[in-house]
C-alpha cells in the first residue's frame, strides 16, 4: 500500500479546526507524558540562547533556581559554569553546574539534588553522552521525580533531543554519499531511549537552519510515536503539564501527525523504502499555542 503525502502547504500552514464537540472530547483525553506530572518542559532548538525564553524558563522554576546538567558537551565543566552565568546574569537567586563523574551512576545524594531541583537545564553537544553519563538508574529516575514534582525541565539541542521516549541519536544506518538523511528508507534513523518526559512525540532541533524534514519523517514513520516536533534555532516549544503547548523565541516550530497508514516497499538489493499516507504538517511562528492529546495535536491557534 504505498503511501500518499497530505498536501504541504508552507505558506499557508495546515491548521486542525475543532469544534465544540471536539473541544470537550479533547479535554477528556489526557496526553502521553509522565502520568501525574505537574512540571514544565521547554525544549530549545539550539543555536542562540534569547534572554526571552532563558528568563521564561527561569520564572517557571519555583525557587528561581536552576540546576545545569552539561554532560552532552565534550568540555562540561566550562559549558556548564558558562550557562549557569547566563541564568545569573538573567536574575537567578542561583544557578550551578553538576558535573558528573561515571562514578556516580548510583550515587544517591546526587540522585537527590536532581529529584529536589525547580529547574533542570541541559546543555548542547551530544546527546548520547548526556544519556551515558545519566544512565538507566537513579540519576534518570530522579529527572522523572523532579519533572513529577514540578520542576521545569529544559535544555538545548542536545538536551532537547533527550527529551524523548524516542530519541534521535543523530546517526544513520544507510548514509548516502556526501548528503545526510536523503533517502527515506526503513529503519536508517538511528534511535535509542531518550529520558522519557514524552512519550507520544519525537522532537528534533536545528531543524529548520540544518534542513532536517527528512529525518523527521523518517524516523516518525518507523517509531510507534504519532506526532512530531522539528524546533528550530534560537526557537522553544514550552509544554505545560496539561499538554498545553507555546512556541517561544524567534523562529518556527514544525509539527507532524501521522494520520494515514504506514507501509513499506522492498525493492531487489535495497533497504525497504518507506511509505505513508496523509501526513500533517504545520508551521508554527512564535506565539503559536496548540494542545497534545494521546493520539494528536488540536486547537492551533497562530499569532494575530
Amino acid at each position: 500500500m504505498l503511501k500518499r503525502f497530505a498536501p504541504l502547504l508552507l505558506a499557508t500552514v495546515l491548521v486542525f479546526s475543532a469544534s465544540a464537540t471536539h473541544n470537550s472530547l479533547a479535554d477528556e483525553m489526557p496526553w502521553q507524558g509522565v502520568p501525574g506530572a505537574k512540571g514544565h518542559i521547554v525544549m530549545v532548538g539550539g543555536g542562540p540562547r534569547p534572554d526571552s525564553v532563558m528568563r521564561h524558563i527561569l520564572q517557571l522554576s519555583g525557587d528561581n533556581s536552576m540546576l545545569v546538567i552539561p554532560m552532552a558537551s565534550a568540555t562540561p565543566q566550562q559549558t556548564g559554569d558558562a550557562q549557569a552565568a547566563q541564568f545569573l546574569e538573567l536574575g537567578a537567586a542561583s544557578a550551578a553546574a553538576l558535573v558528573l563523574q561515571s562514578e556516580d551512576l548510583d550515587n544517591t545524594e546526587i540522585a537527590q539534588r536532581i529529584a529536589s531541583a525547580k529547574g533542570i537545564w541541559f546543555s548542547g553537544g551530544d546527546q548520547n553522552r548526556l544519556m551515558e553519563a545519566l544512565g538507566n538508574g537513579v540519576l534518570l529516575a530522579a529527572v522523572k521525580q523532579a519533572y513529577l514534582d514540578g520542576a521545569v525541565i529544559s535544555g538545548t539541542s542536545a538536551g532537547t533531543a533527550v527529551i524523548s521516549r524516542s530519541m534521535i541519536t543523530g546517526d544513520e544506518r544507510f548514509p548516502a554519499e556526501d548528503n545526510n538523511f536523503a533517502v527515506l528508507i526503513e529503519n536508517n534513523v538511528v534511535t535509542t531511549p531518550g529520558i522519557g518526559l514524552l512519550n507520544n512525540m519525537i522532537v528534533d532541533q536545528h531543524f529548520v537552519m540544518r534542513s532536517r524534514l527528512n529525518r523527521l519523517i523518517s524516523v516518525l514513520i518507523d517509531t510507534p510515536e504519532s506526532l512530531a516536533a522539528g524546533i528550530d534555532e534560537a526557537t522553544a516549544l514550552w509544554i505545560q503539564p496539561d499538554g498545553v503547548a507555546e512556541v517561544l523565541g524567534e523562529s518556527q516550530v514544525i509539527l507532524l501527525q501521522e494520520s494515514g497508514g504506514t507501509d513499506n516497499q522492498q525493492l531487489a538489493d535495497s533497504p525497504r523504502l518507506q511509505a505513508a499516507r496523509d501526513i500533517r504538517l504545520s508551521v508554527l511562528p512564535p506565539g503559536s499555542r496548540f494542545r497534545i492529546t494521546d493520539s494528536e495535536i488540536v486547537d492551533i491557534s497562530l499569532p494575530d
